[in-house]
């Protein structure tokens, strides 16, 4: 009987260290695998810092642009603002040859009064 229990104890053994066996190259292939999952994580992480990276980046070139823009925006309001200016004075200056024309006149007008009288 002792032969019988030795022989199955034996068997249970074998039948364990099988087990064993599968369950290790179960955990190496896990291990494997995880290994695997964390360089692929590692290189995500990269990839979203330099997406973030770029992001900043564009963020700032966007600051930039919206500052040139509102320059740009302000450049054209001076400009109108000056050209109106400048039609006002063309009228002042069209007026002003007017009169000076009519002044000129008038005392050439005059001369001619008192060199023919």
């Amino acid at each position: 009987m002792q032969m019988q229990d030795i022989a199955t104890l034996q068997a249970e053994l074998a039948q364990t260290q099988q087990e064993k066996a599968k369950q290790e190259e179960k955990v190496a292939a896990y291990e494997e695998q995880r290994q695997q999952l964390h360089c692929e994580l590692r290189k995500l992480q990269g990839f979203q810092e330099q997406s973030k990276q770029e992001a900043r980046s564009l963020q700032e070139r966007l600051q930039e642009l919206q500052h040139w823009q509102q320059l740009h925006q302000d450049s054209k309001r001076a400009l109108a603002m000056r050209e109106e200016e400048l039609v006002v004075c063309k009228v002042e200056l069209a007026f002003l040859k007017e009169e000076l024309s009519k002044a000129t006149e008038q005392v050439q007008d005059r001369n001619r009064q008192h060199h023919n009288p």
